[in-house]
Order: C-alpha cells, then structure tokens, then sequence
C-alpha cells in the first residue's frame, strides 16, 4: 500500500497575478512561460503530478515553482 505524500501547497491567485501570469504564459522566453503555466495549472486545482503532465515538466519542477511561488508569490518566480 502507498502512502500519499505532503499534501501541494493550494494556490489561489488574484485577478492581478493571474492576469500577469497569462501574460507570461506567452512569452517566447520558455522559462518564464513555463513556470506561469505551472502556477496555472496549480491555481486550477492541479496536484504537482497533474501539473507536470499538463505542462511537460518533471514533477520535481512543479515542486520547486509552486513552493516558490507559495512564498515569493510574482517574485517567487524570477531567476535568482
């Protein structure tokens, strides 16, 4: 039997970051699209697993963004 790990933390956006985070969807810079479709994704009640899948990423991407995210929110985002 498997136990289920930690549960993602939920994301939920304001009209402002989601509107952004679209914006960045399309951007032609892969990284910066690719995360705000993970934060996407997440936002619409996606487990990490279903993000990855949905976006084409590995699992520990979606990880590593969400929780960014979760604590950075826009800033959470950006290349460090």
């Amino acid at each position: 039997m498997s136990h289920p790990g930690p549960s993602a933390v939920e994301i939920t956006l304001s009209e402002d970051e989601r509107a952004e985070l679209m914006r960045r969807a399309g951007l032609p810079d892969r990284r910066p699209a690719e995360r705000a479709r993970i934060i996407l994704a997440c936002a619409e009640g996606m487990s990490n697993a279903g993000a990855a899948r949905a976006v084409g990423v590995a699992l520990k991407t979606v990880r590593k963004w969400r929780g960014a995210f979760a604590t950075g929110r826009m800033a959470g985002l950006d290349d460090s």
